[in-house]
């Protein structure tokens, strides 16, 4: 389920042959609304009319602006397949590990980051972590329909995997770690990145070649989980772009 008018029409634009349905709600007659459903009708997709509170169950909190998109197909990608993308990306392979995030907004950004900077995949754990939310899919605003998102019982497992693929696992910390820019990014990469209150466990950090910090300000603590992400994704970008 995708809801907001934004992160509707990226998944319209971006992947329509996902979406089995529009929702919209029937008290809503806005041009904006009346354009995502012209769209949705030209892409052949199902439109119906709904009451607005039976979009507020669905969106489950999140500000649906009147409109849903339903999607088709199970919402989580397998680890093998993940394996295989990344492999086939030779040098360039990059995949996000997220360490119990439980923000759906922040998880949703993450995953926005990943597909802009063209990663295979992002991987998250069952077990005291957000899962993929309405709210975390507006967030992604069309990009859980460019990046595989994977659902783990046991992220070091995971990771280890990752590694025997030929990847290096890239740790982001809050500090104590030598900046992205001064580290080899030009490689085959994992990037762990940690939660917004306990950073990355302990396990999964040992399991990790090297770390990252990002200097920041004084009396600046951290920075957002997504936002790190996305800085330390755009640097392994940056890297490769000038090799």
């Amino acid at each position: 389920m995708v809801v907001g008018r934004h992160a509707v029409a990226e998944a319209l634009n971006s992947t329509p042959q996902l979406a089995q349905e529009l929702l919209l709600a029937a008290s809503e007659r806005s041009p904006a609304l009346r354009r995502l459903e012209d769209q949705a009708r030209q892409a052949g997709i199902k439109v119906r009319r709904v009451e607005r509170s039976r979009l507020d169950a669905l969106a489950g909190g999140a500000a649906h602006q009147g409109v849903a998109l339903v999607l088709g197909g199970a919402p989580y990608a397998g680890l093998e397949d993940i394996v295989e993308s990344a492999r086939r990306a030779g040098d360039r392979a990059l995949v996000v590990l997220a360490d119990h995030i439980q923000d759906p907004h922040n998880l949703g950004a993450l995953v926005r980051s990943a597909a802009a900077a063209g990663a295979q995949g992002v991987v998250i754990p069952r077990d005291r972590a957000c899962p993929l939310t309405p709210a975390a899919a507006k967030a992604a605003a069309g990009g859980l329909g460019l990046v595989p998102v994977c659902r783990v019982t046991n992220l070091t497992d995971a990771l280890e995997r990752l590694k025997q693929a030929g990847l290096w696992a890239l740790a982001a910390m809050t500090g104590g770690a030598p900046p992205p820019w001064e580290l080899d990014l030009d490689r085959p990469l994992a990037l762990v990145v940690g939660s917004e209150h306990k950073g990355v466990g302990q396990r999964l950090l040992k399991a990790c070649d090297m770390s990252a910090s990002l200097p920041l300000a004084r009396g600046v603590e951290s920075l957002n989980a997504s936002v790190a992400a996305g800085v330390l994704l755009f640097e392994i970008v940056r890297q490769r772009t000038n090799s």
